[in-house]
């Protein structure tokens, strides 16, 4: 037994009681409370003593500490102003990983907050919405005018130009089309519908986890424009935390289905009994199965052939992530003085042999300069994920030039 367990043992032996009686079920909302202020503690240790005014309660997380280690490692050398990591099983909402930095300091709060604009991790939305609402499919054309990146009123109308582009909806979700977007949310969808499938997967609610996090928000949308700002997540307002976007890419992993995460393994009580344990729990089925493996074509489209294809073009021969089937989407947006920027990677890892799918969320914000890539955190991260000894593993940069 390791010598901080046996501490942290003998603690909770001189903090029991003489005559000690099982101690009473801790509830999430409890637990919350009792643990806020102990996040950094929670992440640097894995398993702490939390002392209440009844009892002293041992804390243990479900964190997978050597894979935890590494993404700190990348992170501050990542030349950022902030940055996060999160990775979980995205059919459990077992949280593996909960990382975060400010510049070269660890925080992993960085992971819970909801300020970071979502920017194009709002197009999974969309699609989805479209997918299971409409017609639509992955093959089916669509025409733009104009260049992919940008978004102008003359690139949302209706009728197809006779000089416009035909491309498929997977080809748009892949390479982050903008005015594609705009103009499925505009014509096709409608705020109400892309705001209903928004809140589905936990905008504008306190998601259920045992850690106090932001709240996700929706940007308000007052005209027509505006609204396909919010389908192609072309707006500052609409935000979302490192965690809720790692959620965003498990519910398309897991077949539609939003699984509640959690972090705490277990909660024992100074009498050694268990008032608290992390188990998944489902928040219910947002798509279909069927909508979700076309939403599972497209964010492979994103790794293979669309923004993040630079990043993950050689994982055919690497071997442990050659045989590992990787989605993704990609997002970025700069803040409205142009100060910093805010890249995003939201995706998945799924072995065909064993069923075992992880989502990550990777979020680097740059400054002055550019450091790190979130793409290549993600692809670094899973493939430590997916091989045979992630501890044994030489820690990784955390970019390719750095």
């Amino acid at each position: 037994m390791k010598l901080k367990t046996l501490l942290l043992l003998a603690v909770l032996l001189l903090c029991m009681p003489l005559a000690a009686t099982a101690a009473p079920a801790v509830s999430k909302d409890q637990l919350q409370k009792m643990l806020d202020g102990q996040l950094a503690r929670l992440v640097e240790d894995h398993s702490v003593v939390v002392k209440t005014r009844q009892d002293a309660m041992l804390v243990e997380t479900s964190l997978w500490h050597a894979l935890q280690r590494q993404a700190e490692y990348m992170l501050v050398n990542c030349k950022s102003t902030r940055a996060s990591i999160v990775l979980m099983e995205a059919d459990t909402g077992r949280v593996l990983v909960l990382a975060g930095a400010r510049g070269k300091t660890l925080d992993p709060s960085v992971a819970l907050d909801a300020d970071p604009p979502a920017a194009s991790l709002f197009k999974i939305i969309t699609a989805a919405a479209a997918v299971e609402e409409t017609s639509l499919h992955p093959d089916s054309p669509l025409n733009f005018v104009g260049r992919a990146h940008t978004l102008y009123q003359h690139q949302v109308q209706l009728a197809n130009h006779p000089q416009g582009t035909q491309i498929t909806l997977r080809q748009s979700f892949a390479d982050s089309n903008n005015p594609i977007f705009a103009k499925l949310g505009i014509h096709l969808l409608g705020k109400d519908l892309l705001a209903w499938y928004a809140r589905a997967v936990g905008f504008e609610s306190r998601l259920p986890f045992e850690l106090p996090m932001g709240v996700s928000a929706i940007c308000p949308a007052s005209d027509q424009f505006s609204i396909g700002e919010m389908a192609c997540g072309y707006n500052r307002e609409t935000t979302i935390s490192p965690l809720h976007a790692a959620m965003l890419g498990a519910v398309v992993a897991n077949g539609g289905r939003l699984m509640e995460p959690y972090i705490i393994k277990q909660v024992s009580a100074a009498d050694g009994s268990l008032v608290y344990r992390g188990a998944p729990r489902s928040l219910g089925r947002i798509i279909s199965t069927r909508t979700a493996n076309q939403m599972q074509s497209m964010f492979e489209a994103t790794v293979s052939e669309g923004t993040a294809r630079n990043y993950f073009r050689e994982v055919s021969s690497d071997q442990y992530l050659k045989g590992i089937t990787l989605g993704g989407k990609t997002g970025t947006i700069s803040r409205a003085n142009r100060g910093e920027n805010y890249e995003w990677f939201v995706g998945y890892g799924k072995d065909p042999n064993s069923g075992r799918t992880l989502a990550v969320a990777c979020l680097v914000v740059h400054g002055d300069v550019r450091g790190g890539s979130a793409k290549y955190l993600a692809r670094v991260l899973l493939r430590q994920a997916f091989s045979d000894s992630p501890a044994r593993m030489v820690a990784q940069p955390a970019s390719p030039s750095s």
